[in-house]
């Protein structure tokens, strides 16, 4: 009998190999909403009780100056609600709502040291679903 043809590749052409089905799947896409706003006592009252959701450190070499980092950081509809440097710490706090789910806050606190060029984060939110997703766009703001 005659090979079986081989399998159909998700774009329409012939998977001769058989690897389509090896490709891991797209990533999911986290889209925040453009017009969020937050209250800064409605801010530090979450941040107070919600638990953390991820916290990692990452070394930076910013290809911005760190106060330009809060309008990196708009451009992806994640918003400033305070930054300020004491030394040689500079501190920022970010926050983002999930587009569609405006419940979902996500927090962000971003401690970078300016000797070291190591970025310290805390992430909160009110859902972890979405967490991980941005936890990657804060290290990808903070590597780009």
């Amino acid at each position: 009998p005659p090979p079986p043809p081989p399998p159909a590749a998700a774009g329409g052409g012939i998977d001769l190999l058989g690897l389509e089905d090896a490709l891991p799947a797209p990533a999911a896409a986290l889209a925040l909403a453009p017009g969020a706003s937050l209250d800064p006592a409605v801010f530090q009252q979450q941040w107070g009780a919600l638990p953390t959701a991820d916290s990692w450190q990452h070394r930076t070499s910013l290809s911005v100056p760190l106060e330009q980092l809060s309008a990196r950081f708009g451009t992806r509809h994640v918003k400033t609600m305070a930054f300020g440097t004491v030394g040689d710490a500079s501190k920022f706090y970010f926050f983002a709502r999930e587009a569609g789910a405006a419940d979902t806050l996500l927090l962000c606190e971003l401690v970078v040291t300016r000797s070291t060029g190591v970025a310290a984060a805390t992430i909160k939110a009110t859902a972890p679903a979405p967490v991980p997703l941005f936890s990657s766009l804060v290290r990808e703001l903070l590597s780009s």
